[in-house]
């Protein structure tokens, strides 16, 4: 059962641990530079025990009380998804990179079916979120996605779920882990396989097909706040074992203003019923 928010954004974070509302103090500071510096390192920036004890127990009953609603998608996807009819890849060898799916098992909650009075929407559209985010990012700014579905997400991997490996369209994403599973459920990327000038199917190639080169894992717990260089750095989520299901919400945040998906991409992950929809105003709790 959800619990309607009766707290403000800010309670929900670790500030004696990340400093959100005093960022231009010693402590706020230091956490950005050290942001700003594995970033660049490893292309990935993990905040463990960002949020308080009592949110991620909130926020884990928020997911899973939304979670019937998660919509499958495809059930195996290339690393670039959206060349599922590309002209391109259908000209190349079985063996290109751009040609080889792997499994994909998992459902995602689309942003217009999560209640404008949640407790993640309240987290998702705090303005000291975006501040601070845009700060270790190295930005001026930074915007909401504005695409009715894409801009808030929460990803639902039941027991034999996973992610296969994959880029991001986003250059940085952001996520926020609200509950693990028993088993399994790992992160796991190479960062910087890939540059604007070089995209390394060879490299790609081998990790598709099993190889461990260059391959680093995270161990992720709930409540743990990640910033990924995802567009440059292959990344899957591994099969999850056991009888929890893993919950975690993806916080789209651009550079620029007015960022929408196609409807052909919200069609495949969010299923067809978002192109005969009339846009209607969020969901309350109940």
């Amino acid at each position: 059962m959800i619990r309607p928010m009766d707290a403000s954004p800010a309670s929900l974070v670790n500030l004696s641990k990340y400093p959100l509302t005093a960022l231009g103090s010693d402590a706020g500071q230091e956490l950005i530079a050290r942001m700003r510096t594995e970033l660049d390192r490893d292309g990935a920036c993990c905040l463990r025990n960002f949020l308080t004890d009592d949110a991620v127990e909130r926020l884990a009953d928020e997911a899973t009380s939304l979670a019937p609603l998660a919509y499958p998608g495809p059930q195996e996807a290339s690393p670039y998804f959206f060349n599922y009819q590309s002209d391109e890849a259908a000209k190349l060898p079985e063996g290109h990179p751009l040609r080889m799916r792997t499994r994909r098992r998992l459902s995602q909650v689309a942003s217009d079916l999560i209640p404008r009075d949640s407790l993640l929407r309240a987290l998702y559209e705090w303005e000291g979120l975006a501040s601070f985010l845009a700060a270790a990012t190295n930005v001026e700014r930074l915007y909401r996605n504005a695409d009715r579905y894409q801009a808030l997400n929460i990803s639902v991997m039941k027991p034999g779920g996973c992610q296969q490996w994959h880029f991001d369209t986003a250059k940085c994403v952001t996520t926020l882990l609200l509950q693990t599973p028993e088993g399994g459920g790992d992160f796991e990327y190479v960062p910087a396989i890939r540059s604007e000038e070089d995209e390394n199917y060879d490299a790609v190639r081998d990790i598709l097909q099993g190889s461990r080169t260059g391959v680093r894992a995270i161990e992720l717990a709930a409540g743990t706040l990640m910033l990924f260089r995802g567009h440059y750095s292959l990344h899957r989520v591994t099969e999850v074992t056991g009888k929890r299901d893993r919950l975690q919400s993806i916080l789209g945040f651009n550079p620029e203003p007015g960022i929408r998906g196609s409807m052909e991409s919200n069609v495949l992950h969010y299923g067809p019923r978002v192109s005969e929809m009339t846009p209607r105003p969020l969901p309350v709790l109940s």
